[in-house]
């Protein structure tokens, strides 16, 4: 997949490697448990080339790891690294919202429960630091140390209250 959004933009990047129908599904799966090619493949539905490519630009930007198992020649597995591990947080995110907004209630298709309780996970809000949920309004983009300087421009354009 190639580079789409040029903008200095966390949510731009993300969508680099993120931002297609395909990828996040391999994530979901390897969430799920599956590690070998054909697993993601049955489990996805995607296309043999469309997953080769997927799995490559995971494997390039370190979400995935590729393990030889070295049965009957090279046969890899692939694993999420930190990296990918730490995309759980946007997994909940989505699942929970798609199931609040997109599902009618009682029809959601998959409810993430804490293993260890078998308890639905809490529903993700943003907090501030005291642990108070905030709404959108509440929340004030601020340019980072990384934004180019039309990004600073707009976005410290915007009002503070």
């Amino acid at each position: 997949m190639t580079k789409k959004h040029a903008q200095t933009c966390p949510i731009a990047e993300f969508l680099n490697t993120f931002g297609d129908a395909w990828t996040l599904l391999v994530i979901r799966e390897a969430f799920y448990g599956s590690t070998r090619f054909g697993e993601f493949l049955k489990n996805t539905g995607m296309a043999k080339n469309i997953l080769s490519n997927r799995l490559s630009t995971l494997l390039d930007q370190g979400v995935l790891r590729r393990v030889d198992i070295g049965e009957r020649g090279a046969r890899y597995e692939y694993h999420l690294t930190d990296k990918g591990e730490s995309l759980i947080t946007v997994l909940v995110a989505i699942n929970q919202w798609a199931n609040e907004q997109m599902l009618a209630k009682g029809r959601e298709a998959v409810n993430l429960c804490a293993r260890s309780s078998g308890r639905k996970l809490p529903k993700l809000v943003p907090r501030d630091h005291n642990g108070k949920e905030l709404a959108a309004g509440e929340i004030l983009a601020k340019a980072g140390p990384g934004a180019s300087a039309a990004a600073k421009k707009r976005i410290n354009a915007i009002p503070a209250s």
